[in-house]
């Protein structure tokens, strides 16, 4: 059995991947359904694993990892924040990077809780600078290598970023 609940009404703007779990909730479509795949015992008995659909936007994640509700919500909601910061575009502060900024070095990783906020500043950055590493880095108050690494980081966030590049005329970026 799958189960569907909406909630709340859409809130639209660019800093959508800064929002708390309730609010980007809030401008969602959460559907339930029963996990497929290994398990043994344990498989397809709840409707623990969980899709959610960005309403104004589209953007959509689903985990089915876990067992547990809660901890299958908290990774889509992650998994959404990221598609979100590479889709959108517009609106994003590079005061956002101050906390993680050290010199021209950042230093946060792919699993930090505002690695998708400082994507979306990232991909801002590149997108102003026509896919220019080395003006996205200047804008940000980062090195170009520093840039590059944030953001092969993730595939997604690659892709966004080479898709970016690829408009202006510019190589991809690599591992």
């Amino acid at each position: 059995m799958t189960g569907e609940h909406v909630t709340g009404q859409h809130v639209t703007g660019p800093a959508t991947c800064r929002l708390d779990d309730a609010a980007l909730l809030a401008q969602c479509t959460v559907s339930w359904f029963r996990s497929s795949g290994p398990g043994g015992q344990h498989a397809n008995k709840t409707d623990s694993a969980v899709r959610i659909a960005h309403r104004s936007s589209g953007a959509t994640a689903q985990c089915q990892d876990h067992r547990q509700r809660e901890r299958n919500i908290a990774e889509a909601l992650v998994r959404l924040r990221l598609r979100l910061a590479c889709t959108q575009r517009g609106g994003s502060d590079p005061a956002w990077l101050d906390p993680y900024r050290r010199g021209r070095q950042l230093t946060l990783g792919a699993n930090a809780r505002d690695y998708p906020a400082v994507v979306a500043c990232a991909l801002d950055a590149l997108a102003a600078a026509r896919g220019s590493l080395a003006e996205a880095g200047a804008v940000l108050g980062i090195s170009t290598s520093q840039l590059a690494r944030l953001l092969c980081a993730d595939g997604d966030v690659r892709a966004a970023a080479n898709a970016l590049r690829a408009e202006h005329g510019a190589g991809p970026l690599h591992d």
